[in-house]
């Protein structure tokens, strides 16, 4: 068996800019209880205090998502109460697995809830790269329906080619347009269908270009759905997401900002593990 260096996979989840939140937060507990496996403090405090470095250190590689905050909570829980470094190493591995299973068993109850909006349609419009959408296409292909899935390139970082190669092996006929010109096929699409790397009350943060797509959708009167869970959803302890503030316009050589936030009222519904939450 491949020994798990869980140095080397904090290393790529650092540099990962393509994969989902639901993937990150999967990796970001594999890192932890893989740390925990090998860590070698003889006192409990250096135990917590090695742990919170690590946590930093993931919590600043993908600071717009919200799943990697709910993992990092769960294992500071998990050894705060422990007496020594064994029992918060057993603590720690035990609270990192029953996570994984929840957010497993979240994400596929989410992803049949939006399988299910999916029954009637036979064009839909999705954007960037979203295991739970992919999931609840896959789903659907499993039913013996094929769908026209329209995936925009997504830039900056084109998460999309990966989306349309996923979608695509599923048997779905995939398409892969240049951002703008998919959003000219708005019309002609029974509902669009993505993801999100947090929510809250007010709404929900994705990929730039979000907005805009949820915007048109409303103005040609297309169903627009957002698919999470509710470990997606933004821990008000932490204050406002960083895409609620205002963002002053990039200059030549900066980068780009990735997320945005959409107001609620744009969406027709938020689909989570328990059902759909339709928008007022």
């Amino acid at each position: 068996m491949e020994r798990f260096d869980w140095r080397e996979e904090l290393k790529a989840y650092q540099e990962d800019r393509t994969s989902g939140a639901m993937a990150l937060a999967f990796q970001a507990a594999r890192i932890i209880e893989g740390w925990a496996q090998t860590a070698s403090a003889d006192q409990v405090e250096d135990f917590r205090s090695e742990l919170e470095g690590l946590l930093q250190a993931i919590l600043r590689a993908h600071p717009d998502m919200a799943p990697p905050l709910h993992v990092a909570e769960a294992a500071r829980r998990a050894v705060r109460e422990a007496a020594d470094p064994a029992a918060a190493r057993a603590g720690l591995i035990s609270a990192l697995q029953r996570f994984r299973h929840q957010l497993e068993a979240h994400e596929k109850a989410a992803a049949r809830h939006a399988a299910s909006l999916l029954r009637s349609a036979r064009t839909i419009l999705t954007h960037s790269r979203s295991g739970l959408v992919a999931r609840a296409l896959a789903f659907t292909a499993e039913k013996g329906r094929s769908l026209q899935v329209l995936c925009p390139v997504a830039e900056p970082g084109g998460e999309g080619r990966r989306m349309f190669e996923e979608v695509a092996a599923m048997g779905h006929t995939a398409i892969l347009l240049p951002d703008l010109v998919a959003m000219h096929w708005l019309p002609q699409v029974d509902l669009v269908l993505v993801g999100a790397d947090a929510w809250d009350e007010e709404g929900i943060v994705n990929k730039i270009g979000t907005l805009t797509l949820a915007v048109l959708a409303r103005a040609f009167q297309r169903p627009f759905f957002v698919v999470a869970t509710s470990e997606k959803r933004w821990p008000a302890g932490v204050g406002p997401h960083p895409a609620r503030a205002g963002r002053p316009l990039p200059l030549a050589g900066e980068e780009i900002p990735w997320f945005e936030f959409v107001p609620r009222s744009y969406l027709t519904g938020l689909i989570l593990e328990d059902g759909v939450y339709l928008s007022g």
